[in-house]
């Protein structure tokens, strides 16, 4: 038997094709299919061409193959949720599946299948414990109402200090000239226009200007450094809040491109964490996640 694991998250969606024994033979990466950000037909298109691209690969796996997929927006709306099977149904006709959502898999991935907690800071953030055939979320409001200490987050926090330090209610310091050099904008005004009619405000094109505040912190900027104390904060309120439901010490990992901070993001982080919990970097990635919940469900 044959298993393709699909990690589906807010920019990208990775798909990989494992044997009985968890050997990844082939992957592939394609765009996101977040039902909020791209079309219906869009994901079926994605979802098709990412598993035919495996079967090319490594054709002997088309007759013995079972799928395991994790898709953001799969959360507790029931009208998404039934969209989102009804998508996976013509995307895979008859290859047996089990679908759940990106932090699942994550999560299991993250901690190779064990109890534990989970938090994903990408481009959205959400945190999610699992223990005693339990699983309880914390986070995941989205963007227009949480998703504090993510990507997004962090970009929006740069794009206020940037107007602060414009108008001289802060002083200048190396984000302000990085964060025009990133856009290729010589006045401070640019940045109106650019929002509005070239991005037209959209949540990965904003999440992408986070980078500009790892280069700060790099450059020991004090307000790019503040900005990641007050994300760990965050985040560490999201994995404190989850690991009241544990009685003893608990083990919590993390994923998403808010940790390829590294300690700019994470000694802050291990600051603010209640003490029963450890933090380890993942075992494995969500697409292996996907992987052992197909091996387990089907």
């Amino acid at each position: 038997m044959y298993y393709i694991g699909i990690d589906g998250g807010g920019t990208k969606t990775k798909f990989a094709l494992y044997d009985e024994n968890g050997v990844s033979f082939a992957e592939t990466v394609l765009g996101t299919c977040h039902i909020l950000q791209v079309s219906k037909e869009d994901i079926i298109s994605n979802l098709k061409e990412g598993v035919q691209c495996l079967l090319d690969q490594y054709p002997k796996a088309t007759s013995h193959l079972k799928i395991g997929i994790g898709l953001a927006g799969y959360g507790q709306n029931p009208v998404l949720r039934k969209e989102i099977e009804d998508i996976c149904d013509q995307a895979f006709l008859n290859i047996p599946y089990t679908l759940t959502n990106d932090v699942e898999t994550a999560l299991n991935g993250a901690l190779n299948g064990q109890a534990g907690i989970m938090v994903i800071a990408g481009t959205g953030s959400i945190a999610l414990a699992k223990h005693d055939n339990q699983e309880i979320r914390c986070g995941g409001w989205g963007y227009s109402l949480g998703d504090e200490g993510s990507a997004y987050w962090i970009a929006r926090k740069l794009l206020a200090v940037f107007c602060k330090q414009s108008d001289g209610r802060l002083p200048k310091t190396y984000l302000y000239d990085a964060l025009k050099q990133y856009l290729e904008i010589k006045e401070d005004h640019e940045l109106i226009p650019y929002m509005n009619t070239v991005i037209h405000n959209e949540r990965d094109k904003i999440a992408k200007m986070a980078v500009v505040v790892y280069q700060a912190a790099r450059h020991q900027d004090s307000y790019a450094i503040k900005i990641y104390e007050e994300a760990a904060l965050e985040i560490a309120m999201l994995l404190n809040t989850l690991a009241k439901t544990f009685d003893e010490p608990v083990t919590a990992s993390y994923i998403g491109g808010v940790f390829k901070a590294d300690d700019y993001i994470l000694e802050p982080l291990k600051y603010y964490l209640d003490s029963k919990i450890t933090l380890i970097p993942p075992l494995y990635p969500p697409e292996y996640g996907a992987y052992l919940l197909a091996k387990e469900r089907i």
